[in-house]
């Protein structure tokens, strides 16, 4: 999250190839909050990238706000959803009223904070715009994920407008795991070639819960879903892990 400019090269992609995750996402965030959500809520979605997560809330009537320190995903953002506000802020340190019914960060967005220290910053500034009995959405991927992603995720796509490979490697000893993105788009009669590197961590169950509750938090709760979209607990072999939490 510090190298803001590695975010606005990968933003063109991000909204090409990735943005469908929040047509699948909405109904898990539904199924979590329950009967927490009010209808027509202020939601704020904190790294919302570019933007597809805000448009789906805007469609369903929800008032929305999004976060991210990347400019030019937030150029994308506010063509997908105009009918949103967007704000360029760094999630460890935005400071905005309590006015929110609910905060949303989705996609592993969280997972880019790359120290415990950090993620309880983002917890608190969470907090802080919350109103009171607001509730807190966000998932975060776990380490079965990134062993599984070292093994499984190295791709190469074509595209009538683009050529990609992805590669992942996952260093244990510091739980650092870095995705490169290799982009060759068309420029002239050239191609043009991208190469993007981000870096992710992951962090333990309890380590979350215990950083939620330094931050203020109460009622909470790790979920996971099954093939058939069901709540179920959390497990080693659980490869995303969505967290409730909530402002007493």
């Amino acid at each position: 999250m510090a190298q803001y400019a590695d975010y606005d090269n990968f933003a063109w992609f991000y909204n090409q190839e990735l943005g469908e995750f929040a047509e699948h996402i909405f109904p898990a965030l539904k199924i979590i909050a329950g009967d927490k959500l009010p209808a027509k809520a202020n939601i704020l979605d904190l790294c919302c990238g570019t933007g597809q997560l805000a448009k789906v809330l805007i469609e369903k009537c929800y008032r929305v706000t999004g976060i991210d320190g990347s400019k030019e995903m937030l150029r994308y953002a506010k063509s997908n959803a105009p009918n949103a506000e967007f704000i360029n802020e760094d999630a460890r340190t935005f400071k905005l009223p309590s006015i929110y019914d609910a905060v949303f960060s989705t996609f592993d967005a969280l997972n880019h904070v790359m120290t415990i220290e950090e993620l309880r910053a983002v917890f608190k500034n969470v907090n802080r715009c919350l109103v009171k009995g607001g509730i807190f959405i966000f998932d975060l991927t776990t380490e079965k994920h990134f062993e599984t992603q070292k093994i499984f995720n190295n791709q190469v796509k074509e595209r009538p407008d683009c050529l990609f490979t992805i590669r992942c490697d996952y260093t244990q000893e510091n739980k650092t795991g870095k995705f490169h993105f290799t982009i060759f788009q068309p420029e002239g009669k050239r191609w043009k070639r991208s190469d993007i590197v981000l870096h992710q961590t992951w962090y333990p169950c309890e380590d979350v819960k215990s950083a939620l509750e330094k931050a203020g938090f109460s009622g909470i709760r790790a979920h996971s879903f099954n093939q058939q979209r069901e709540l179920v607990e959390v497990t080693e072999d659980t490869t995303r892990a969505f967290f409730l939490a909530e402002k007493p």
